[in-house]
């Protein structure tokens, strides 16, 4: 490709995208900032700061009405109304410094006046550019924009003055608040495609209205961290260096755990849109990638204004990671109830996160001891769930889970001493019973690995040093039981694991108790003696199986069939000639 045709491509795209409505608004919003950062607030006139982002945002707002009313430029106004969202968030934003200012009474006037610039201008862009948005999300957007004005207000301890310790938890309830509101959105969201299927763009669902709530979420984020950033108990927010300008100081409460309940909520949301719907995909990716909620709960900052409040947090209410944890719970239970394929593989993974992690648990260096109750009610879960599914696969995890949570529960019972006998005694009965009363592929797979556990636990029994203490009539009682139990499922199971799984522990038996009598023999004859006792059984049990063959009562396998000398072959005669039929003519 030529440079030029490189030039052409590359401007082509510029133009079909234009990108400069957002740079421009991202210049604003920078020189707006850079007055903050350079300029003593109280020298210059915020009202001012104010009015030049209203006014901007009102020509931002005209230019949108006007290409979308009389040009039909929908690419470009996508960008204009979302930036209007921006620019709305940056209006309240820049009252900030005005609520520690005012009055009262000018404060709760500038928090009207603020709402219903944004309200209005908004019903002004939709009405002019012909977008029709239904109550559903109408009614949630304006709770949104009352919630950027009110929340300064409420936060200001000029407007409300509270203790440093109260105005730390209302800074915190500001995300829950915004949390709660995206709960309204739950009735347009069960609308579906339908309810937005004429709303005068081309633009079709999910793209529209979600594109714009995405924004505002984002605009949630943010605006959480200007309130603590702004109203937070934590000294000045501007810190003037040695030299150079002011800068800000970013040892703030906030912290990412802040938005756990709004990304729960979205997680719902979005859970619901699938549904609604229909979209399998869409509920597997969700269903896969919520674990990542956990993500917000990691440690960001180590100044001690965040790591105060991060344990008064943890002291009040529980750890962010442990309160995620619970969340992440209640959205696979609700798409449990939901019937969304597989959710309740994520709670049980989710509950076993519970294992180790505890109310007072921050990261890695802060884990409890195991616990127990999780991994056995995930046991329970996955045992039920394999029994009416009829899977041995899903009934072996559960048991595997279970006998994790009871080797953890042991230690705390009179069974501690046999700590690793009686889990391996129940694991190993269970996976004998799956594997016989199952139907399915893996259910022989446990046959052949319960059957060969037999003979290796009683090599076990008989040789291990700590059996030692056990009586050997005790320990040759276990293993005659298991070769008896062998030879019943070999026979009503039909099984010829179970065949030579017999077959192998009655020679242990066997070698053991002929070992036991030699030793005891000795005590009371020579070992000379007793080897030929020894020596004249085994001649006499050999020459009766000798004669029993003779006899025919045993099985004449093909190995010791003698063969006999074959009858000589008839001999064969050639066959008669052919006779044509003149012949017989």
């Amino acid at each position: 490709m030529s440079a030029s045709a490189s030039h052409r491509s590359v401007l082509r795209y510029i133009y079909n995208h234009n990108p400069f409505y957002v740079i421009s608004a991202v210049l604003m919003l920078f020189a707006v900032r850079s007055a903050y950062g350079t300029i003593e607030i109280g020298s210059i006139n915020c009202w001012i700061m104010m009015g030049v982002l209203a006014g901007y945002t009102l020509l931002l707002a005209g230019i949108g009405v006007l290409i979308v009313r009389w040009g039909k430029v929908w690419e470009d106004a996508r960008s204009i109304l979302l930036l209007l969202l921006l620019l709305f968030l940056g209006v309240s934003v820049s009252m900030d410094d005005l609520f520690s200012r005012v009055s009262q009474d000018q404060g709760l006037l500038l928090m009207c006046g603020g709402f219903l610039f944004s309200a209005l201008l908004s019903e002004a862009v939709l009405w002019g550019a012909g977008i029709r948005l239904g109550v559903r999300y109408r009614i949630p957007y304006h709770l949104f924009l009352a919630l950027f004005y009110a929340a300064p207000w409420w936060c200001s301890p000029e407007m409300h003055p509270r203790s440093p310790v109260e105005l730390e938890w209302t800074l915190f309830l500001f995300p829950v608040v915004a949390s709660v509101l995206f709960l309204c959105l739950w009735p347009a969201i069960r609308g579906g495609v339908s309810y937005v299927k004429t709303n005068g763009t081309p633009w079709g669902w999910p793209w529209f209205p979600w594109i714009a709530f995405g924004m505002i979420a984002a605009c949630v984020a943010f605006r959480s961290f200007i309130l603590c950033l702004t109203f937070g108990p934590a000294g000045p927010m501007w810190i003037k260096p040695i030299s150079g300008p002011r800068l800000i100081s970013f040892d703030t409460l906030w912290g990412f755990y802040f938005l756990i309940p709004l990304g729960f909520v979205l997680l719902l949301l979005l859970l619901e849109g699938a549904i609604s719907t229909r979209n399998k995909v869409f509920q597997a990716g969700l269903i896969r990638l919520a674990p990542l909620l956990l993500l917000l709960a990691m440690p960001m900052s180590g100044g001690p204004v965040h790591t105060g409040f991060l344990f008064k947090v943890t002291d009040a209410i529980g750890s962010p990671i442990w309160l995620a944890a619970w969340m992440l719970v209640g959205f696979y239970l609700w798409a449990v109830v939901r019937r969304v394929p597989d959710a309740i593989w994520g709670g049980v993974g989710v509950l076993a996160l519970f294992t180790i992690v505890g109310p007072q648990t921050l990261g890695t260096r802060t884990l409890i001891e195991p616990t127990p109750w999780p991994l056995l009610l995930d046991g329970a879960l996955m045992l039920g769930l394999g029994l009416r599914r009829r899977s041995s696969g899903i009934c072996t995890a559960g048991v595997i889970a279970a006998t994790l949570g009871i080797w953890y529960l042991i230690p705390d019972s009179i069974l501690a001493e046999y700590r690793f006998t009686a889990c391996f005694h129940l694991l190993w009965l269970s996976m004998l019973v799956l594997g016989l009363t199952m139907k399915d592929d893996f259910s022989r797979v446990l046959q052949c690995a319960s059957a060969l556990f037999i003979p290796l636990v009683s090599v076990v029994v008989i040789l291990n040093e700590r059996a030692a203490e056990i009586p050997l009539i005790w320990r040759l009682s276990y293993v005659g039981s298991w070769a008896v139990g062998c030879l019943l499922i070999a026979r009503l199971w039909s099984s010829r694991w179970f065949k030579f799984s017999f077959a192998a522990t009655v020679g242990i038996l066997l070698y053991t108790s002929a070992t036991f009598a030699f030793r005891l023999a000795i005590q009371y004859l020579s070992r000379e003696a007793v080897i030929a006792f020894i020596w004249s059984a085994a001649a006499l049990i050999l020459a009766f199986l000798i004669s029993a063959h003779k006899a025919r009562w045993l099985p004449e396998p093909a190995w010791l069939t003698f063969r006999k000398d074959a009858p000589p072959e008839p001999e064969i005669l050639p066959p008669p000639p052919d006779i044509t039929s003149g012949e017989e003519e």
